[in-house]
């Protein structure tokens, strides 16, 4: 492939052909391969340049807005199914199928959160042991220690 094809692709002609095959529900891949290239590439473009990257944002905000407005649509004549996706994806405090109260919904995101710190505090424990042995043990048990107490003192009492 021909280098240099991205410049086509930051002309406004252009832009806006990428925006509208995003707004018409194409995917990246898709998309990629109507430019001619491989998807891997488009991600690039999308990271280096803003132009592409926000051509796509828009045309998918387009079709988000487009659906959006669609389902309200159906929601307000009386389609059933239309109104209780709404409601549960618009109003999830009042309208979801968890039987937990919100305040167990909370203490379980905690949970959930504390699971996902202690993952990734054994991760790098894992990581450099491996990398350093037994000295960055020791580090690392004086630093959990520390990081311990002031979680105790912060603690609600």
């Amino acid at each position: 492939m021909a280098k240099g094809i991205y410049k086509k692709w930051l002309e406004d002609d252009s832009l806006i052909l990428l925006q509208g095959w995003k707004r018409n529900g194409l995917t990246d891949e898709q998309i990629a391969k109507n430019i001619g290239i491989h998807v891997r590439t488009l991600d690039k473009w999308k990271a280096k340049y803003g132009r592409i990257r926000r051509a796509l944002k828009i045309g998918h905000e387009q079709a988000n807005y487009a659906v959006e407005n669609k389902l309200l649509q159906k929601a307000m004549s009386g389609n059933t199914t239309a109104m209780i996706f709404w409601l549960k994806n618009n109003w999830r405090d009042k309208y979801n199928d968890s039987e937990l109260s919100p305040e167990e919904r909370k203490l379980a995101t905690a949970r959930m959160e504390k699971l996902k710190a202690d993952t990734r505090i054994s991760n790098a424990r894992a990581k450099a042991l491996e990398d350093n042995g037994q000295d960055m043990e020791l580090l690392l048990d004086k630093m959990l220690d520390t990081i311990t107490k002031e979680d105790k003192s912060n603690e609600p009492r």
